[in-house]
């Protein structure tokens, strides 16, 4: 499995002329400076055109032209593998180096990779400040796994789930294509997804990858790391969600997720602000696993005063927590009431049965199995045994009067 167990991924980086360029000469030195250096180095050359894979006479070659499918060689030291195959790509080939530091591509001109281009055999770069540029990668590289490292400690992602990410099977070419897709293509990219058969682990993999990738962004407009680290605490929320629901590690809502992966969604303190440009409006959202206290509640509106531009004129929320049918059910110092009390609740909608989903942890057509461990549980399993809904109310907050 590619990268089983492998902490590092290797730096896939390319050199792409025309024929007779000097893209070997320039591969070559390129793989002994990095040796010499201490790094492991691999090499995959894409032909063009079709190639000998073996010397005429050998036993090997005997076997593959007696109709073998593959043959493998090997001895105590090393080994080599001849398979036919239609069109292997650049993924499936540098799969065979987890070891590696780095893995240089020669050729593939339109390949999306980091490359430099040869143009004639002396006109070639200067092996040794590629070399030195390819080095930086690597320990950048290196530095990156920390950083994933990090973010799954401080996101406080179950040691299950930070092993799926470690072990996840994906190389390099195949993680930067499907984040440039994600980036280019949202909607292509989770129909490409929906394909999958592993998607829960994949976008686990992905996502923790993709938001360690975003926090240079963070730094640059000044977004602290508290910021950083709570918006991105969703992940462990929703692998929570995986794990129940379906009984495996990886992600539920990954269309949800993709928000702060995108810089739509942020986490300021207790609740997340969901900013909308064209109608100016912050949307907010309560994420769960926290009692929804009302001083906590009261210093998130009062950071997303200051993160947010004066542009955004008002803020709404669509929430069960919004619904005005809690007022029977709740006593007045409730702290449901409280939030909702911050709002001025416009009208209730009943699209799904949200607040039963919440309070109980599913939607259940047997409503007698509700479970009563809560005064809420007991209040809303009531109300809904009587045939009504709690449903979901739409409230507005003017910035102005906070």
């Amino acid at each position: 499995m590619v990268y089983q167990n492998i902490k590092v991924h290797p730096v896939l980086f390319g050199i792409a002329g025309w024929k007779h360029s000097g893209k070997t000469t320039l591969m070559e030195a390129v793989i002994r400076i990095l040796t010499e250096r201490g790094w492991k180095v691999a090499a995959v050359k894409h032909d063009g055109h079709d190639f000998e894979p073996d010397r005429e006479g050998t036993d090997s070659w005997r076997y593959y032209q007696a109709g073998a499918c593959g043959c493998a060689v090997f001895s105590s030291k090393r080994f080599q593998v001849v398979k036919t195959k239609e069109d292997p790509g650049l993924e499936e080939m540098a799969g065979f180096f987890p070891e590696a530091d780095v893995i240089l591509v020669e050729g593939m001109k339109g390949a999306t990779h980091e490359k430099v281009w040869c143009t004639a055999p002396d006109e070639l770069p200067d092996p040794r400040k590629l070399a030195d540029r390819i080095e930086e990668k690597i320990r950048e590289g290196r530095s990156r796994k920390m950083e994933i490292e990090t973010l799954m400690e401080k996101i406080l992602l179950p040691d299950e789930g930070k092993t799926c990410v470690r072990t996840y099977s994906m190389t390099e070419a195949a993680y930067q294509s499907w984040k440039e897709l994600f980036y280019k293509d949202t909607g292509a990219f989770f129909e490409e997804m929906g394909r999958r058969t592993d998607q829960e682990q994949c976008c686990l993999s992905l996502y923790v990858r993709m938001a360690a990738d975003l926090y240079p962004e963070y730094v640059k407009q000044s977004i602290s790391d508290q910021v950083y680290f709570d918006t991105f605490s969703d992940i462990t929320i929703w692998y929570g969600h995986c794990l129940r629901e379906k009984g495996i590690p990886g992600l539920a809502e990954i269309r949800w997720l993709a928000l702060p992966l995108q810089m739509k969604l942020f986490r300021l303190g207790r609740l997340q602000f969901e900013p909308d440009p064209e109608k100016k409006i912050l949307h907010v959202h309560i994420p769960e696993g926290e009692p929804l206290l009302d001083e906590a509640c009261g210093k998130s509106f009062e950071e997303a005063d200051r993160f947010f531009g004066p542009e955004y004129t008002m803020y709404d929320c669509e929430s069960w927590l919004l619904s005005p049918k809690l007022r029977k059910l709740l006593k007045p110092e409730s702290n449901i009431l409280k939030f909702q009390n911050r709002f001025q609740v416009e009208k209730i909608v009943y699209p799904f049965r949200q607040a039963e989903e919440r309070v109980f942890g599913a939607i259940r057509e047997d409503k007698e199995h509700y479970p009563e461990q809560t005064s809420l549980q007991r209040a809303v399993k009531q109300m809904v045994l009587s045939g009504e809904d709690v449903g979901i109310g739409y409230g507005t907050i003017h910035r102005n009067i906070l």
